[in-house]
C-alpha cells in the first residue's frame, strides 16, 4: 500500500469516526482550538498575507454568484435587528461628528443641574436593579479584569490618598480616631489570642466588651455563617461587623463607646457584605446585656 492509499484510508477512518462521534469530535477540535488559537491566529495571517490575490479573487466571485442570496441574509437580518443597527449608527454618527459633539458639551454644561436631578430620580426608582447590575457586571469576566487592571495602576495613589485622608479624619474628628484606636486593638487581641491561649486580658478590653476575648471568640463562633472559620478572619474573608455603626455614636463619651463594643453589638460578617453594608442600620432596636438601647 503506498503513502497515497494509506492517507486516503485513515482519512475515510477519521470522517466514518466524526460521523458516528460529531459531539465528541466538536470538542476534541474545540479544545484544540482554544489551546492553539495563537498559532492559529499567526498561521491565518500569514496564510492571508501569502494568498491575499487569491483570496480577494474568490471572494469576488463569491460574490458575484450569489448576490441575491447575500441581499436577502442582509435584508432578513437588518429586519431582525433593525432597532440595534439605528443605535448603533447613531451612536457612531454622534461619536464622530464634531459638531454634535460641541453641541451636546454645551447642552451639558447648561443643562448639568437638570441631567443630575434626573439621574438621582433614576437612581433612586431603580436603586436594586442598578446594584443587581453592578454586582453581575463586577463577577463577569471583564469587570474582574477592568477591576484588576484599576487597582494595579492606582494602588499607590488610591492608598497614599486614603492614608492622607485618614490622618486628617484623625486630627479633625476625635471621635473618628477613637474607634479607629479601638478597633485595631480588639483586632489585635482576637489575633493574638487563639495563638497564645492566654487566659489573661487587660482590664479595660474586658470593660469595652463586657465580656473577656475568650467569651467574645466563643460568641462570634456561635454566629459563624458557612465557611467561616478564624483562618480566614481578616481583610479577604469574613470581618467583625459592629451591628449598629460605630460612626452612630460619641466614641468622645465613655458610657457610648461601651454600648458600641459592647460583644451583643458585634457579628461576624463576609467582608463583601460589609462593604455593602456601609453605615447603614435598619434594624428594630435591641437590648444588650447592659440593659441600653442600641438604637436612638
Amino acid at each position: 500500500m503506498t503513502i497515497e492509499e494509506r492517507r486516503a484510508k485513515n482519512a475515510e477512518r477519521m470522517r466514518a469516526w466524526r460521523a458516528r462521534n460529531p459531539e465528541r469530535a466538536n470538542a476534541i477540535a474545540a479544545a484544540g482550538r482554544r489551546r492553539n488559537r495563537a498559532k492559529i491566529a499567526a498561521y491565518r495571517k500569514i496564510y492571508y498575507e501569502k494568498n491575499k490575490a487569491t483570496l480577494y479573487e474568490k471572494r469576488k466571485s463569491y460574490l458575484a454568484r450569489n448576490g441575491e442570496k447575500l441581499r436577502r441574509w442582509k435584508h432578513a437580518d437588518y429586519e431582525r435587528h433593525s432597532e440595534s443597527y439605528k443605535a448603533r449608527a447613531h451612536k457612531r454618527w454622534r461619536e464622530n461628528n464634531e459638531e454634535c459633539r460641541a453641541y451636546e458639551a454645551k447642552r451639558y454644561q447648561r443643562d448639568k443641574a437638570i441631567i443630575f436631578a434626573r439621574h438621582r430620580d433614576y437612581t433612586r426608582r431603580n436603586r436594586e436593579k442598578i446594584r443587581a447590575w453592578q454586582c453581575s457586571y463586577r463577577k463577569s469576566p471583564r469587570g474582574r479584569a477592568l477591576r484588576g487592571a484599576s487597582d494595579r495602576r492606582c494602588v499607590k495613589r488610591a492608598s497614599a490618598y486614603k492614608n492622607a485622608w485618614a490622618r486628617i479624619r484623625r486630627r479633625t474628628d476625635k471621635s473618628y480616631a477613637i474607634g479607629g484606636n479601638l478597633r485595631a486593638r480588639v483586632g489585635q487581641a482576637l489575633r493574638t489570642y487563639p495563638a497564645t491561649q492566654s487566659a489573661s486580658v487587660t482590664a479595660w478590653i474586658r470593660g469595652l466588651l463586657g465580656c473577656p476575648i475568650s467569651e467574645l471568640i466563643t460568641y462570634l463562633e456561635s454566629k459563624f455563617l458557612p465557611g467561616m472559620s478564624w483562618e480566614n478572619y481578616g481583610r479577604k474573608g469574613w470581618h467583625i461587623d459592629h451591628i449598629r455603626p460605630v460612626s452612630s455614636f460619641d466614641l468622645t463619651d465613655p458610657e457610648q463607646r461601651r454600648i458600641a463594643f459592647h460583644h451583643t453589638n458585634l457579628q461576624p460578617l463576609w467582608g463583601s457584605d460589609n462593604m455593602r453594608k456601609g453605615g447603614r442600620y435598619d434594624a428594630a432596636p435591641s437590648k444588650t446585656s447592659l440593659g441600653l438601647c442600641l438604637s436612638d
